[in-house]
């Protein structure tokens, strides 16, 4: 059975296509197979013209390609063979379909027209959809491509090869971590049906894409903006973000495939528009240019906040949508990455400035908190439903162990004296972010989530019980002579290199001190082939070094990935006065490896984070709720873990700093200030107060 995915303007071959759809499956209904509508596009590197291909039938029995003709033509051959050769040219650039010069398998191409014309021998002419019918029969493989052919040709026909980037570790021995990771980087990629979907679904209107973290958001964002200039040269198309960061990625990743599809070619930068939310009168931005074509002063980050507080870029953009009378079309297409990070008025502002058509594609993190749904309900942001809505189910940078660890230690699942902390709002989510289950969810009764391998794919191909672990230890120094001894075996043993590793403090305010404490190992002569260093020492940007690990709180690590993941001082999210902040600070830390993860604390609380992991091990890494909690379980979850509010949280950090320097400069003693802050006298009471944990103290 084929899946259908794209569209086509044209409604004369788009009723064509339906039938010769309709028609394949009813002769091949056990044949696997992928229908492209309307793709791909090709633009003639001469002349500027677009170049269509109708319909491409990519099946276990052959591939087919169609050219649908509703009108009278001169010479139908020549549109045929002009398709051809650039299809097939496209199809020789992949090495893996290439044997002695040759494509490993036959592609055949079918001219369909309303219109009798002549026909040519070799130029296949059908009249009819029984036509079409007849000649693939005719033309189809006497035994179906395997499963490696078959995917190989649909990514040749993606042009999906190429999507990662490829580091080669050079004389690596067999088994090591750098070979699995050598192995994993030879795989060719290939967009899943979903991602596909949502590069080549129509615009008209709002689209919505969705998925976890490492499902590919970014990248099918930014394919949808070539294919999209590919198929409307004139359209003006936006790219807009709100973190920084993003933009050298997604500048270079609508390079690299407008380039793919063009010979090398650059794109016009005048037709992608690649630029933040906000802007400033040095570098373009959505916000700053809708304020300057409508006539109003925009207001840079200051000035905002100096007049509205809290949330001053969200009411800027709402101080504009109430001062426009009538909106002007600006743009032929917005594309919003991460939109997670905006509200309604900035989406809807977006929506204000694109005419008639109104297209908008908005992509977001689905659960990047485990309390809550990232994003509220299209009806909530633009006042509709919306039918254009794509979930991403697969997860291409997590192993299933660790996105699975990732959820239960988030949400406390496996906590042996309290229990949960939280939940998501919506039980529908983890569908969404590809779970399964053998039985619907009802609140109050017990179920079972899991992962199967088609949402969470082996593409590391090695033991799944190495891939995560969680480690005690009895102070942060022997945690941190652990680590080191864990990264000198990296790098020797693994022949890993400094920038598939990276260290995630939980630590927040100590990072630095931490970071100190670390590096003054070093100097052990066991360690000498190890350098670290601080994240966003040299600029923002600074992370990832060729001849250096990086040590990274988890807001700078957030956006970025490793093949090893080292996270430290775990233990401060056991148990803290910021029970769902913390979890979810964990998770994410969790979800930045693309290999392997260690988990490392000191103390009690630690013990807590392991027995905790030992559990998700018990249940086989999958998700058990002996009592999924209802509506009103999961108010109480929220009442019963508030995070310690802002103010007091930052009274407790000055506190920190303030001792860390009392102690630092030699002044008092931890036993002094013990004594100080709690009116203890004695080492009993101090024992006491320890024994007693976290009952309060009158």
């Amino acid at each position: 059975m084929l899946k259908n995915i794209g569209s086509i303007e044209d409604k004369e071959k788009e009723e064509i296509i339906v039938k010769i759809i309709k028609k394949f499956n009813e002769k091949y209904p056990t044949i696997k197979g992928e229908a492209y509508i309307g793709y791909p596009i090709y633009i003639d590197e001469y002349t500027d013209n677009k170049i269509s291909v109708d319909l491409a039938i990519i099946s276990k029995i052959g591939v087919f390609i169609f050219n649908i003709l509703t009108k009278s033509v001169t010479d139908y051959t020549k549109i045929q063979d002009d398709i051809y050769v650039k299809v097939e040219n496209r199809f020789r650039k992949q090495p893996f379909l290439m044997r002695k010069r040759k494509l490993v398998f036959d592609m055949i191409i079918i001219t369909y027209s309303k219109e009798i014309m002549t026909r040519y021998e070799e130029n296949l002419l059908a009249f009819t959809v029984n036509d079409i019918l007849n000649f693939i029969e005719e033309n189809k493989q006497e035994n179906e491509f395997s499963d490696e052919l078959y995917n190989n040709i649909l990514s040749g026909l993606q042009e999906a090869y190429g999507i990662n980037q490829r580091i080669e570790r050079d004389g690596v021995e067999k088994g090591t971590k750098a070979y699995l990771i050598n192995e994993m980087n030879q795989l060719v990629e290939k967009y899943d049906t979903k991602q596909m979907e949502a590069i080549l679904s129509d615009t008209k209107g709002i689209q919505r894409i969705r998925g976890m973290a490492g499902s590919g958001k970014t990248i099918v964002l930014a394919r949808k903006a070539v294919e999209l200039h590919m198929a409307h040269r004139d359209w003006i198309i936006v790219v807009t973000y709100s973190t920084r960061a993003l933009r050298n990625q997604l500048v270079n990743l609508i390079s690299k495939f407008y380039a793919t599809k063009n010979d090398g070619a650059k794109y016009d930068k005048n037709k992608i528009k690649i630029m933040q939310a906000w802007g400033s009168a040095t570098a373009p931005g959505v916000y700053y240019e809708i304020c300057l074509r409508h006539g109003i002063t925009p207001l840079n980050y200051n000035q905002a906040r100096v007049k509205y507080n809290n949330m001053a870029f969200s009411k800027a953009c709402l101080e504009v949508i109430k001062e426009v009378k009538e909106f002007q079309k600006m743009y032929d297409c917005i594309l919003i990455d991460e939109a997670q990070d905006f509200d309604k008025n900035f989406m809807n502002l977006c929506l204000n400035v694109l005419g008639e058509d109104k297209r908008l594609v908005y992509a977001y993190d689905e659960l990047q908190k485990l309390n809550e749904e990232t994003m509220p309900l299209p009806k909530e942001i633009f006042g509709q439903d919306i039918s254009n809505d794509t979930p991403l189910t697969v997860c291409y940078r997590n192993q299933a162990n660790t996105i699975v660890t990732a959820h239960a230690i988030g949400m406390g699942l496996y906590r042996k004296k309290d229990g949960l902390i939280q939940i998501p709002g919506s039980s529908d989510v983890w569908e969404t972010i590809g779970y399964t289950s053998d039985k619907k969810i009802v609140e109050g009764e017990s179920i079972e989530l899991y992962r199967t391998k088609e949402t969470s794919p082996e593409l590391l191909k090695c033991n799944p019980e190495e891939i995560i672990d969680f480690h005690k230890y009895d102070d942060f120094y022997s945690q941190a002579e652990s680590l080191l001894q864990m990264i000198k075996e990296n790098i020797g043993k693994d022949q890993l290199i400094p920038s598939d590793i990276m260290i995630i403090d939980m630590d927040t305010i100590g990072v630095s001190d931490n970071k100190n404490k670390v590096t003054t190992l070093l100097k052990k002569d066991e360690y000498k082939d190890i350098a670290i260093h601080l994240a966003g020492t040299v600029s923002p940007e600074d992370f990832f070094r060729k001849d250096s690990i990086v040590y990274s709180t988890i807001f700078r690590a957030k956006g970025n990935e490793a093949y090893m993941v080292y996270i430290i001082n775990a233990q401060r999210c056991a148990n803290s006065l910021e029970p769902r902040s913390d979890r979810n600070a964990l998770f994410t830390a969790i979800t930045r490896s693309k290999g392997w993860v260690r988990v490392l604390g000191y103390g009690e609380e630690m013990q807590v984070l392991c027995d905790e992991f030992n559990e998700i091990k018990t249940h086989n890494f999958k998700l058990y709720f002996e009592h999924y909690p209802t509506k009103e379980e999961q108010k109480q979850l929220i009442l019963n873990n508030q995070d310690l509010d802002e103010g007091a949280m930052s009274s407790l950090n000055n506190t920190r700093n303030l001792i860390n320097k009392l102690k630092a400069d030699g002044k008092v003693t931890d036993i002094q200030i013990i004594k100080e802050l709690f009116g203890i006298s004695s080492k009993d009471e101090i024992i006491k107060l320890l024994e007693n944990g976290d009952e309060k103290n009158g």
